[in-house]
């Protein structure tokens, strides 16, 4: 009988912790129509001979390394790093780069341009490489104008493929959450993507999220989200891109999955 009540006592909580958990559309932040991202090397479809790989982006009315010093900076977890670029190597989670607070201006003191010149921080395979890049707010929401994501292809010493994904297709790129998250009592956290080639709706095409392999949500706007309710510790995030009837869409970027900790 003990035994029994300890069970339901368990799955209760389960219930209850499943219900706790919501996440909450919310207005994109403020945006700069202005703002462009331009890689600059490696070249699209460049043929490189190492593996170590020396990247150059271009930024265009976006300063890095300064707080974005917005209303949201109060209400969810904000890095002490600022703005910053976050680029992904084909499908692996995000490197960020950050700069200096002080930064090029034009004639009339508007930021207006400058270059990045960084490392990728791990060695490649040989084949078919493909990086996205965008810029970030310092509490880590993208901008999602068209401009502010710009993605392309690469090889290092031979072209053999070695990721499935057609630029072309409609495909989702994960962004938030991720890496280490300061907790603040009720504060939420941010749930952060960025959608190419497809718009999503109630009849078309939906974003599946699953969070710890258990708690089931469908979006079908293209917005930031809050979610709340998550414990402290370890927690698991699947991004889906899928369509009206709920099947995956083809592409490597469109079945994400990523851990995270909640301090």
């Amino acid at each position: 009988m003990k035994r029994l009540l300890l069970l339901f006592v368990f799955s209760f909580s389960l219930m209850f912790a499943k219900e706790k958990v919501r996440i909450i559309p919310v207005e994109r932040s403020q945006e700069n129509e202005n703002v462009k991202v331009y890689i600059v090397f490696p070249e699209e479809n460049q043929l490189l001979n190492t593996s170590e790989v020396m990247m150059q982006v271009r930024v265009r009315g976006f300063p890095l390394g300064i707080s974005s010093n917005m209303e949201r900076d109060k209400e969810i977890y904000d890095s002490k790093t600022g703005q910053s670029l976050h680029v992904i190597v084909d499908n692996n989670p995000y490197f960020l780069r950050t700069g200096p607070s002080l930064a090029p201006y034009d004639e009339e003191g508007n930021y207006y341009e400058a270059m990045y010149r960084f490392k990728i921080p791990f060695e490649l395979s040989q084949g078919k490489h493909i990086l996205r890049v965008f810029p970030c707010r310092s509490f880590n929401e993208s901008l999602k104008q068209s401009n502010c994501f710009v993605a392309s292809v690469f090889y290092i010493q031979n072209k053999r493929s070695n990721i499935d994904q057609n630029l072309s297709d409609p495909y989702v790129t994960y962004n938030e959450p991720s890496g280490y998250i300061r907790y603040k009592y009720k504060n939420p956290i941010l749930l952060d993507f960025y959608l190419t080639n497809c718009e999503l709706s109630q009849d078309g095409y939906k974003v599946l999220i699953t969070i710890d392999e258990d708690i089931k949500r469908l979006l079908v706007n293209w917005t930031p989200y809050y979610i709340y309710g998550l414990s402290k510790g370890k927690h698991s995030i699947r991004m889906q891109l899928v369509d009206k009837n709920l099947k995956q869409i083809p592409g490597a970027f469109n079945d994400t999955l990523r851990n995270f900790n909640v301090e």
